[in-house]
């Protein structure tokens, strides 16, 4: 069956037509869940870009919206992350006036650019980018966004460095500055997040180990 033409412009309309009732809890179940997260993490990316909590909050919902009407894929995340906040905290300086401005135009630019390779079918590209590439383009910028964050840790105000070795000697030397009960928080809250991860994957294991035991067990009573 072939594809009209509103469905070809605007490809997201291609779900509603499997659409049904059953599917409205799931998705609002979903939809809270996932807001739950975005919200916290919106604010974050918004301030490691360098802008007012509101446009992390901006960022978070729109891509989705749209993209939910003109993307093709139902299975891709759309949002802000860490990297992109990275990269645009360079244009953005770090809570200036014109930091919006820049913000929305890097935004625009770079929709434009992706349309213009998805016209020319550009797509191919990336397999050339081998993978230590990527690894280590990856590791350096958790070095930079966790450098970028030790000064809001440790609850030390005050302008960061422009690059990963300039920020951490700013937090070297403004740590007499450092706020105890900052430092505190900023510890505990880490420790919680690390016992909850090892409570998941100490969980997780169970559940496979079970899994596991139960399939030898189903194995040797039919042998």
């Amino acid at each position: 069956m072939g594809l009209s033409r509103v469905e070809r412009v605007v490809p997201g309309t291609r779900w509603l037509r499997g659409y049904t009732g059953q599917f409205v809890v799931a998705d609002l179940i979903a939809g809270i869940t996932v807001g739950l997260t975005v919200l916290p993490q919106g604010l974050a990316y918004a301030t490691l870009a360098g802008l007012e909590p509101q446009y992390g909050l901006y960022s978070a919902f729109v891509g989705g919206v749209v993209y939910a009407l003109l993307g093709g894929c139902r299975e891709v995340t759309i949002g802000p992350t860490a990297l992109l906040s990275l990269m645009t905290s360079r244009h953005t300086g770090y809570g200036g006036e014109s930091g919006p401005q820049l913000a929305i135009l890097l935004c625009f630019l770079s929709g434009v650019v992706e349309l213009l390779m998805a016209v020319l079918r550009l797509g191919a590209l990336v397999d050339l980018i081998s993978l230590p590439v990527t690894v280590g383009f990856t590791s350096a910028t958790a070095l930079i966004i966790g450098a970028s964050q030790l000064k809001a840790l440790l609850g030390i105000r005050g302008g960061s460095g422009s690059g990963f070795a300039s920020t951490v000697r700013t937090v070297i030397e403004k740590i007499p500055e450092a706020r105890v009960a900052d430092s505190i928080l900023g510890v505990v809250s880490i420790a919680v997040l690390l016992a909850l991860l090892r409570t998941q994957r100490s969980a997780n294991a169970k559940v496979e180990n079970g899994h596991t035991t139960q399939a030898t067990v189903s194995d040797v009573a039919r042998t």
